[in-house]
Parts: C-alpha cells; structure tokens; sequence
C-alpha cells in the first residue's frame, strides 16, 4: 500500500473513532466543557479532519521507526497519544482556562487513541530488530533521567517567554475562557508534564532503529503534533495570532527537547550500533 493511502486510512480511522468516542461518551453522562462558540456540525467535521490529518503526518516518522512486535509498537504508540497528546491537553486545558469538562474530554480520547494506535503500528511499523541497549551503570540512568526531567521546564519558559508579549494580553483580557495563572502554578504543572512527556517518549527512543538524527527529527515532529499541532488547526474558535505563534512556540520547543532527549537516551555508541541494521522497504522505517 502507498504511503498517500497509508496516511489517509490512518486518518480516517481516527476521524471515525474520534465520532464514535464523542457518541459514546454521551451515554456516561459526564459534563462536556462549557465553552462560548459554535459552529455547524458539518463545519466541525471539517476541522476535525483537517486536524486528524496533521496529527497522523506528525506521527509518520515515529511510527515508521519504532520497532519490535506489532503489540509492542502499538503500547508505545499509545503511550504517546495518552500522555503527549490526551493527558498533556487536560493538564493544560486546566490551569490556562475556565471551560472545565475535563473528565468528558479526557474520556472521549480513548477509543480513538487505541484504534489510531492500531492503524499506525500495521501500517508504519518498523521491522527490524530492536538495537540492544548499551551497559550504563545505575548512576548514568539516575542523571541522565533528571537532566531530562529538568530539561523540558527550562525550554517550555525559555520560548514561552518569547511568544509571552504578544499573547499574554489574550489571556489577561479573558477572550474564551483563557486566563493566566501565577508562575508557581504554571512551573509545578510544567514538571508534571515533563514527567509524562518522559514516559511517553522512553520507550519509543528504546524501540528506536534508526539514526539519532532521524531520532531528533522524528520526535520533534511527534512531539509538535501532539502537543500543539492538532488542537490549534482544529482551534478555529481561537484568534490566529494565538493559534499561530504558540504553533511556532511548540514547534521549536519540541524540537529542542527531542534533541536533549536523543543525546541523553541514544547515546552515540547505539547509533553505530544501529547503521548495520538492514531497514525495510521505503513506507516503513526508512519513512522517518
């Protein structure tokens, strides 16, 4: 199958679980969010499915790299979705706005984040055999796990200070619910995030049969997506300059913290390790 139709079938696999997740969660009688737009359901469809679309092509790459069985792709793949995308949006959501609905959203992610999960391991999925990991000492894993654990804070205020003159005045005036809360707050969450974003991320560098280069730009790319990609093409409701400049925020800080990540987990010695490793075929690892 060619990559164009892999990537339209993963696609549509998670505009229909995304419909479906949304009809069933009905049924549990959570409170959705309180929110002050609307739009025509056919208008709604619309953004969905240009958002599913930029999420799965930011998924690709990962995807296409992360080896092993298809049930081990597939839990990684998972891992991220949950974590980076589901869990990272709720934490967000809950400290920088007033819409509430937290458990509704959280709960209507689900369904679709198994499914889509599926639909990219069978298609994408490398496979090749996973590199063995080289020896560290308990010492090396302990620093190497907090430097990383430190490290996504620092970026997240490093660039979020760069795009804060032009957006903060959004938030202080209250447009649609965003607000900003003190810098304590904001700090404490960006270390529980940075925890989850480790998770997520780990095994997927473990599973990883690629260079460190293709590593960096893969994650990047995973990482854009899930955390600020999908939700702001889909953000029609929000002001462009609010939906362009935390793009270019998340963009380049996902970047960066994917850089850190491959440099303290895929250490140089697993990449040598790693260029004799026969890939398969172009549409799947070597689509990283």
């Amino acid at each position: 199958m060619k990559l164009i139709a892999r990537v339209l079938l993963c696609t549509l696999t998670l505009i229909i679980a995304t419909v479906v997740s949304g009809a069933l969660i009905g049924a549990l009688h959570l409170k959705p969010p309180v929110v002050g737009w609307s739009t025509t359901p056919a208008a709604m469809l619309a953004w969905m499915s240009l958002g599913s679309l930029v999420l799965i092509v930011g998924l690709v790459p990962i995807a296409s790299g992360i080896g092993g069985s298809f049930s081990v792709r597939c839990f990684a793949l998972v891992m991220l979705l949950f974590l980076a995308n589901a869990v990272n949006q709720v934490l967000e959501l809950s400290i920088f706005s007033t819409i509430g609905g937290f458990g509704f959203l959280l709960a209507q992610y689900i369904i679709a984040i198994f499914l889509t999960a599926g639909a990219l391991a069978w298609a994408f999925g490398a496979h090749d055999a996973v590199p063995s990991l080289p020896r560290m000492p308990v010492s090396s894993w302990i620093w190497r796990v907090l430097a990383a654990w430190l490290a996504f804070p620092v970026i997240y205020l490093a660039f979020g200070m760069c795009v804060g003159p032009f957006v903060v005045p959004y938030y202080k005036t209250g447009v649609l619910g965003l607000i900003i809360p003190p810098l304590d707050v904001i700090m404490r969450m960006q270390l529980l995030r940075s925890f989850l974003f480790l998770v997520a991320s780990l095994l997927a560098i473990l599973l990883w049969t690629g260079s460190r280069r293709r590593l960096i730009f893969a994650l990047g790319l995973a990482h854009s997506s899930l955390v600020g990609l999908y939700g702001l093409s889909q953000a029609y409701w929000m002001p462009s300059v609010l939906r362009e400049l935390h793009s270019v925020e998340i963009v380049a800080d996902s970047f960066v913290y994917a850089l850190v990540l491959a440099c303290l987990f895929f250490p140089r010695t697993r990449m040598v390790a790693t260029s004799s490793v026969t890939h398969a075929p172009v549409g799947s690892a070597s689509a990283a």
